[in-house]
């Protein structure tokens, strides 16, 4: 039998990574970081004392996001996209909304377990709450991971690479959609939202200058036909989940593609563990995240060829499994 204590031990140790990376964003220290420097100007910088500040940077330096020569620490060029609050790609304030969402759950747990699960919730009763995440930490999270990840499945795709209309269905600030499209000069189409974050995702594709090739809306004309439908981390949320498969397999075209990327359930315990501990609390509020192989069944259901599944694809939190799903050619 294999100890449990290496497993036990490392979930110790990120509490102690965890607050020290929770520090270094909120302080920015990664900016300052951009020239090496040693613990006493660090110090100095921040009003602390050199000595605990050493030990805070050196854990820091463990988890690889600083790098050190001599005595002197920076963060890393490859690192500063992410890590500095002016980066391209900055992620601090999703991670820490997240890390702070994990902490409650820890805490509100035991509470949990003595309550029943609720119903489903409704979206539209926390819209501006979603409004405000997608003007946050979900365009950080977009920003940094997903749109990159998108454009690389798109461009192993045919689809792709001729004309052709794109539906972001549940989108949210829409900048996966403007990954694609900056990607993919022939393409447009919509992004689908609540009606207020289809607000946010307007505003970005405007700021973009992609107005004339892109929009973001709250409904659809029913008559209104797709080629592509980009679909990603919507599932959880829909309290009919089947019901949603058929409406998207109907808003395609003939031959039409469906592009799912959402979280299952793996059966191996190590894989799960990519993913449990990012919608154990999702689902202990009500929303559904299926098991492993249940979603491919629920598309074939409703109608879909599944032409391929990509296991455990990177995307922000954990990784999402994408199902390539095309309606039939008539």
């Amino acid at each position: 039998m294999t100890s449990p204590l290496p497993f036990l031990d490392n979930l110790l140790a990120q509490h102690a990574l965890s607050g020290a990376v929770a520090l270094a964003f909120e302080q920015r220290l990664f900016d300052f970081l951009t020239r090496q420097a040693d613990a006493t100007q660090v110090a100095n910088h921040f009003g602390w004392q050199p000595e605990p500040v050493e030990h805070w940077l050196r854990l820091l330096w463990s988890g690889e996001l600083l790098q050190r020569r001599g005595v002197e620490y920076h963060t890393p060029q490859t690192a500063q996209p992410y890590l500095c609050h002016s980066g391209t790609h900055y992620i601090g304030d999703a991670w820490h909304y997240r890390q702070q969402l994990l902490q409650q759950f820890a805490r509100k747990l035991p509470d949990l377990l003595k309550r029943s699960t609720p119903g489903w919730q409704d979206p539209l009763e926390i819209e501006t709450a979603w409004a405000d995440a997608a003007m946050s930490q979900i365009a950080q999270e977009q920003r940094a991971l997903s749109g990159a990840t998108a454009c690389a499945i798109a461009s192993t795709l045919a689809d792709f690479q001729r004309p052709a209309r794109l539906l972001d269905m549940g989108g949210g600030p829409g900048l996966i959609t403007l990954a694609l499209a900056e990607r993919f000069p022939q393409l447009s189409g919509v992004v689908l939202d609540l009606p207020k974050t289809a607000t946010v995702a307007q505003q970005n594709i405007e700021r973009a200058g992609l107005g004339g090739r892109f929009s973001a809306c709250s409904q659809l004309a029913e008559s209104e036909l797709v080629d592509i439908i980009w679909c990603s981390s919507l599932l959880y949320f829909v309290e009919d989940r089947q019901a949603m498969l058929q409406q998207l397999y109907r808003r395609l075209k003939p031959g039409g593609l469906l592009i799912s990327a959402h979280a299952e359930v793996p059966a191996d315990p190590v894989e799960a563990r990519q993913v449990l501990p990012f919608f154990t609390p999702l689902m202990m509020r009500g929303y559904t995240v299926t098991q492993q192989g249940v979603l491919s069944g629920e598309l074939q259901q409703a109608g879909f060829i599944i032409e391929a599944i990509q296991r455990m694809q990177p995307f922000p939190m954990s990784p999402l499994d994408v199902h390539l799903a095309r309606k039939a050619r008539i």
